[in-house]
């Protein structure tokens, strides 16, 4: 059995095997047009440095050796293109301090790239490629696979012209029909429905997060872009029309696929913490395709920060889940799995069902002013005094966000999501 002594990260084997244990790879993205080109040209501020630099911390602080957590993204690559001494660098080496002190990111530079994930999490270790998961059924207890980063989707197939302008011509039709007939009931006012995002047809599009670098080995680039429909991201337009550039939900999936033939009973966890970031579950939702990959005996636990065709707001489901988990990870560790609150099992359900009551209690000021945006209290039009109308509305607002147990009462903007393949 292993003594891990996180003070000094020294792992003590007696009896001369080592127990299984949890592995974590924190993930932060970036796009390549913010964050990939000169310093010179990047924007000031770094999406997801600061998130996955705590997620790091609270891992480590709950007892966590550095060896387990495998960590890709810029660190030094985008602190020196900082000025010393001054902000932002300031602000980013004291929220990384406990990273940059052990060693900084495993993975930093050119290689935060979509084929370094890929490498890490299947295990596929070389000289360039040193930390990675271990392979083999018996060293690995779990993996947990976290990314942040700015993520979007685009058509599987490149829409011709003329195609295009018939969709167009059928919106513009739509509208027309719902706004005569607003007038006809007579509410033809900014009282009506409000345009919300389409749902995308998952057999016609490809979801990705971003990352700042593109693919270095063109045969690994070549092989894992082999089976993804790129051809529509063509004419995508900027920041959707660079797949080397982008971890697709459709190459995730394929890593799930590889890791439960492998190991079908080892326990996957991943949090998918980005724009659309829904788009990386939409398989699990369809019968046959679940049927096809044998996914329903899959221990996966699969989720994401917002629905598939729908914004993550900033900070999204990752500050909540790794706040809880964190907590709970020193009680897994030992013996009695106990929650110490209510002396119940710790289970993965429940640690999504805090985390995410937490998540809609702390952004219920971001989601009232987008659902203001969109719709009218009851008691508009009752009132000329319209301090009155805004004291309700916000009042009545603040109700209806958090009125269910998880708070899931509010809105599509900045839902979360989550599907897992066992019943826990």
């Amino acid at each position: 059995m292993a003594t891990i002594d996180t003070s000094t990260e020294r792992e003590e084997v007696k009896e001369g095997k080592e127990e299984k244990a949890a592995y974590y790879v924190l993930v932060g993205g970036e796009a390549h047009e913010t964050q990939g080109v000169i310093p010179e040209k990047r924007e000031l501020m770094h999406t997801s440095l600061t998130y996955v630099a705590a997620a790091y911390a609270q891992l480590r602080g709950a007892g966590v050796p550095r060896s387990r957590i495998i960590t890709i993204v810029q660190v030094r690559d985008y602190l020196e293109g900082l000025k010393d001494g001054q902000y932002p660098k300031v602000m980013y080496e004291k929220e990384c301090a406990l990273l940059l002190k052990e060693g900084g990111s495993d993975y930093d530079f050119d290689a935060v790239c979509p084929s370094t994930v890929w490498r890490v999490v299947l295990g596929l270790k070389n000289e360039n490629y040193p930390k990675v998961v271990p392979k083999g059924k018996d060293k690995v207890k779990s993996l947990t696979l976290a990314i942040y980063s700015h993520g979007d989707s685009h058509p599987a197939v490149k829409i011709i012209k003329h195609q295009h302008q018939h969709q167009h011509q059928e919106k513009k039709e739509a509208d027309n029909a719902a706004a005569a007939a607003a007038t006809e009931n007579g509410s033809s006012n900014l009282m009506g429905p409000p345009d919300l995002k389409p749902h995308l047809d998952p057999l016609k599009h490809e979801w990705f997060v971003h990352m700042p670098y593109p693919n270095k080995d063109r045969r690994i680039n070549n092989e894992i872009l082999s089976f993804v429909a790129t051809e529509g991201s063509k004419d995508a337009g900027r920041c959707r029309n660079k797949p080397e550039y982008y971890l697709y939900a459709t190459q995730l999936r394929s890593i799930f696929c590889s890791l439960f033939q492998e190991n079908p009973k080892r326990p996957v966890i991943a949090l998918l913490n980005y724009c659309r970031s829904g788009g990386g579950i939409e398989f699990l939702r369809r019968s046959y395709t679940r049927k096809a990959l044998g996914a329903e005996k899959w221990p996966l636990y699969l989720m994401s920060s917002c629905q598939a065709s729908h914004d993550a707001l900033v900070g999204g489901l990752w500050e909540t889940w790794f706040q809880h988990l964190s907590k709970r990870i020193p009680k897994l560790m030992s013996s009695d799995a106990k929650d110490t609150v209510n002396n119940t099992n710790i289970t993965l359900g429940k640690l999504f069902f805090e985390s995410k009551k937490e998540y809609h209690i702390k952004n219920k000021y971001e989601l009232k002013d987008l659902v203001k945006t969109f719709a009218f209290p009851s008691i508009f039009g009752e009132t000329n005094n319209q301090n009155a109308v805004a004291v309700r509305y916000d009042a009545d607002l603040a109700k209806v966000i958090c009125s269910s147990s998880d708070g899931n009462d509010a809105c599509n903007y900045g839902h979360i999501d989550g599907y897992s393949t066992v019943d826990r």
